[in-house]
């Protein structure tokens, strides 16, 4: 691992959530997300061993409750660590979980807040009744959404200001990942989405030893969100050391047309991660918006389908390329929806 001055992470400012995920132009989903029918249990695995399981994870006297999926039917396999969105943990989070296990590994759907009464776990993707939410203008106004990203604006904050607590929360993570039976030990990975991506690169930031990490739209600088804050937000932000566990692969899925990924951001991030020597690569993704992995039905998508369909076949290569012993199953579909058309195999080493 290289120490490297922390400030190299911080040249650019982070991005206000007008421009991560709202609330500018966002509006409550039409219709309810609805998890795919390959990745249903109860039609699609009966009899296979494929498992979705509580995953509770206790920090700082507070028990987190994330979600495991596996086969039972198999011995240890790769884990891969699923980090949401600024919304925090939902349907999609654990139904993405449930895709990489069927594809061949365990997912963890890490849940990243606590249910409080500002933001319970209710509203990380509110949708009100069907006559609240037929008209455009119903959509961009409801109580709801304002709720929404006040309360998740201010969990994320509760994370992004406090960058080496942030960093024993996705330690506590991974390391109860290791302690499940399902899982090989020696080989871990993590996903993230938006704030999920911050999640991951300060994972590596923090020397944490993971074979590779994938960020979807995923911001490349981590500070606290600077609108919807509280009124007691004082902008406080404590950083933290860098020491980057350079054998981890870095894989960004970005939006050309991300506002929240300007182009400063990507230089800024070229030059840490060389600055390292950490092996990174970025997919930019012509006219994509924040927001492209995320499928309808879930507060904040901008899904596209092409980007979806290239990222999670890139994601699936890279981990070929980390676990190439290990035998994997096509699926058809992504817990987005997006038909991906192909599949990723490892092939054994010589």
């Amino acid at each position: 691992m290289t120490s490297i001055p922390e400030s190299v992470n911080t040249p650019v400012s982070a991005a206000p959530l007008s421009n991560m995920c709202g609330p500018d132009g966002v509006e409550l989903p039409r219709r309810p997300y609805r998890t795919q029918p390959s990745l249903q249990i109860a039609s699609a695995a009966v009899n296979s061993g494929y498992c979705v399981e509580a995953f509770p994870v206790t920090f700082e006297g507070y028990t987190y409750q994330g979600h495991i999926a596996y086969n039972a039917a198999v011995g240890p396999r790769p884990c891969v660590l699923v980090f949401p969105n600024y919304a925090g943990l939902k349907q999609f989070d654990t139904d993405q979980a449930l895709f990489l296990a069927r594809v061949g590994y365990v997912g963890v759907a890490v849940d990243l807040y606590r249910s409080t009464e500002e933001y319970p776990r209710s509203n990380r993707n509110p949708l009100p009744p069907i006559s609240e939410r037929r008209t455009r203008a119903q959509r961009r106004t409801h109580p709801l959404l304002q709720k929404h990203f006040m309360g998740a604006t201010n969990a994320a904050n509760s994370l992004l200001r406090d960058l080496p607590r942030m960093r024993r929360f996705c330690r506590a993570w991974l390391e109860a990942a290791r302690r499940h039976t399902a899982v090989d030990v020696n080989r871990i990975a993590a996903i993230g989405y938006c704030l999920g991506g911050m999640c991951i690169l300060e994972m590596l930031r923090a020397g944490l030893r993971l074979d590779g990490i994938v960020s979807f739209h995923g911001i490349l600088q981590s500070r606290p969100l600077n609108m919807f804050s509280s009124p007691d937000f004082d902008g406080s932000f404590i950083p933290a050391v860098n020491k980057h566990f350079v054998k981890t692969k870095v894989l960004i899925e970005n939006g050309d047309s991300d506002g929240a990924v300007p182009p400063a951001s990507i230089q800024a991030f070229r030059e840490e991660m060389d600055a390292a020597g950490v092996d990174w690569r970025i997919n930019n993704h012509s006219r994509t918006p924040h927001g492209f992995a995320l499928p309808p039905g879930v507060l904040s998508s901008a899904y596209v389908e092409a980007a979806d369909r290239r990222s999670t076949l890139s994601m699936l290569s890279l981990f070929a390329e980390l676990w190439p012993d290990v035998q994997t199953n096509p699926v058809s579909h992504n817990a987005a929806g997006t038909s991906l058309g192909m599949a990723v195999r490892g092939t054994s080493k010589l």
